[in-house]
């Protein structure tokens, strides 16, 4: 743990001017002294010693601008089409190059934007937070929703067995998560049937709803609501079924007081079925091996799949089986 939290510290220090305080901080330090310790003790440097080692970039207070890597090949194009038809304006905002978005979570809020930079296989990411804190746990979510730990190569050679193809129509594609399983959860109940244009309509009308979304027109920033927020919701604003308002507010009210990674208790919810909890899994949870078979976009792929088509060889990445089979439809 000391070990992870004095990597992070060694990252910080060399990609951003962040004040050595904050950075102790954002890592989990208690001390200044208990940070230079561990240090001394990992590195045989002072947190300053390192800092004078790397290059810094400009970044101070509680702005941080830093380098996300990833390993080649990465399917940009792909993810930006992928954001770019689920996008809710305020909440997300993306252009040829980026994507960003707003964030918040057991008080801390704040939003970043991830600039990508083939020619460094990385992201370089601006953030900013209101409790830096939270920095290790929003680095990683980060990391997560863009997919920068996969292997493509690998993955790619599981979805070659399963396809019985000696090359797919595209290289590099990753997973794109949604920032919390709460998140999934809804944006999954209100695509439930529909298109994806009308679930993306119907979640910017959900966000709508948050009272702590920004009035500033000129930076708006919109904040998707906590399980606690929807239960003062008045949901018959959304044009949608009875039925499935309801789903809204059962799955918030079990989300307020419930961890969301147990299938089998949601699956006991009103209106929540597979396709809703694989859902919230594969893009919530960012869990590989989910493949939606009882997707009408994957039933549409799979009439155009040869009779030797057999998921269970693309097994554990089915769930990048799944978006490749989404991509064959675009």
């Amino acid at each position: 743990m000391q070990c992870q939290q004095c990597l992070l510290a060694k990252k910080l220090l060399h990609d951003t001017r962040m004040p050595v305080t904050d950075i102790a901080l954002a890592c989990g330090f208690n001390s200044i002294r208990r940070f230079n310790d561990c240090f001394k003790q990992q590195f045989s440097l002072t947190p300053s010693q390192i800092r004078k080692q790397g290059e810094v970039s400009g970044s101070t207070g509680k702005k941080i601008e830093i380098m996300l890597a990833y390993r080649p090949p990465y399917n940009w194009d792909y993810l930006h089409q992928f954001f770019s038809s689920r996008l809710i304006p305020g909440l997300e905002w993306l252009d040829d190059n980026s994507y960003g978005r707003t964030f918040s979570h057991e008080g801390c809020t704040g939003y970043f934007t991830a600039y990508h930079q083939p020619e460094k296989s990385a992201f370089r990411v601006e953030l900013q937070l209101s409790d830096l804190s939270y920095l290790p746990r929003v680095m990683k979510t980060i990391r997560r929703c863009l997919d920068l730990d996969a292997d493509s190569l690998l993955i790619e050679a599981r979805l070659r067995e399963a396809l019985n193809c000696e090359q797919l129509t595209m290289s590099g594609i990753r997973l794109p998560g949604i920032w919390s399983p709460f998140e999934a959860g809804i944006r999954a109940i209100l695509g439930q049937q529909v298109s994806v244009k009308t679930a993306r309509n119907l979640v910017g009308q959900f966000v709508a709803l948050n009272p702590d979304n920004s009035l500033e027109p000129l930076e708006r920033r919109d904040y998707f609501p906590s399980p606690d927020q929807v239960s003062q919701f008045d949901l018959e604003l959304l044009g949608m079924p009875q039925r499935r308002r309801e789903t809204l507010r059962l799955f918030s009210a079990y989300a307020a007081g419930n961890p969301l990674d147990e299938s089998n208790a949601l699956l006991t919810l009103p209106g929540i079925g597979p396709w809703t909890v694989n859902y919230l899994r594969m893009r919530g949870l960012s869990e590989p091996d989910i493949f939606l078979a009882g997707d009408l976009g994957v039933k549409k792929a799979l009439e155009m799949m040869p009779s030797s088509f057999d998921d269970t060889l693309a097994a554990p990445w089915r769930s990048y089986l799944t978006l490749y089979l989404w991509s064959l439809l675009s």
